[in-house]
């Protein structure tokens, strides 16, 4: 059958000289593998660079019964963006973000806040003017709401340390440094703990409060990673943030 939706681009492959395969976000299917036809003659209507990733679109798709692979009849631009696609540290970040989706999304059903969230985040990094070297760090954080493993509150004090399997702050035994419920060792330290806790309390409209340098945003960013592989089962490991840390610092 023929549908109509909205979809983001999350990964390409070849899979031809004509033609790729797409793993799309929509709107109403969830995360879907399409084949697409891509033209390079001036009139042809799918061009490559509605294929870069995280590009928004619009899509003319049809659903095969019983298949896992789908076509695109048609595809157009759906939310044009003003700098995401031509500034260097927006691109680097948009790249580390879709692979970041690539290897963790896996809803193949329709989930209107998550399609909301990731749509409106995207925007946000567009039209960011501060702040935008932790738009990463602030993303993956929040994006675990929706893949099940937020972080709770921590209602342990300033001197507890993050259990990284629980997704809980845990308080130390006064003067051992000793969490006080043993069983594992995925514990983050006081340093990364402090960082994590104050990138869970910030959003993309306070993201440039955060005042990191190169340093301590790898920390972050190796700390979040950490939690994400605990909990995202089957996940491949994660490269773009080596390139990541070149260009963004």
């Amino acid at each position: 059958m023929l549908y109509s939706t909205r979809g983001i681009i999350f990964h390409t492959v070849p899979y031809s000289d004509s033609r790729i395969i797409a793993k799309i976000y929509t709107q109403d299917f969830g995360l879907q593998s399409f084949i697409v036809s891509v033209s390079r003659s001036k009139s042809g209507k799918i061009k490559s660079p509605l294929l870069q990733p995280l590009t928004q679109v619009d899509l003319r798709i049809e659903k095969k019964e019983k298949s896992h692979l789908h076509s695109v009849r048609d595809i157009t631009l759906g939310v044009p963006y003003t700098h995401l696609h031509n500034d260097i540290v927006k691109t680097t970040i948009a790249l580390f973000v879709a692979e970041v989706l690539y290897k963790t999304v896996r809803e193949e059903e329709k989930n209107e806040s998550l399609y909301t969230f990731l749509a409106s985040s995207l925007m946000a990094l567009d039209v960011a003017h501060e702040g935008v070297a932790n738009f990463h760090l602030v993303f993956m954080m929040h994006l675990a709401r929706f893949l099940g493993f937020y972080p709770l509150e921590n209602d342990a004090g300033p001197k507890s340390v993050f259990d990284l399997t629980n997704g809980t702050f845990v308080a130390l035994w006064p003067g051992s440094g000793q969490v006080n419920s043993p069983g594992h060792f995925n514990f983050l330290d006081d340093v990364e703990s402090r960082l994590f806790e104050e990138i869970f309390h910030t959003d993309f409209e306070r993201m440039h409060g955060l005042q990191l340098n190169g340093e301590r945003r790898r920390i972050a960013l190796n700390a979040i990673i950490r939690y994400y592989e605990l909990h995202v089962a089957g996940m491949q490991k994660l490269v773009g943030h080596e390139i990541l840390a070149t260009v963004v610092g």
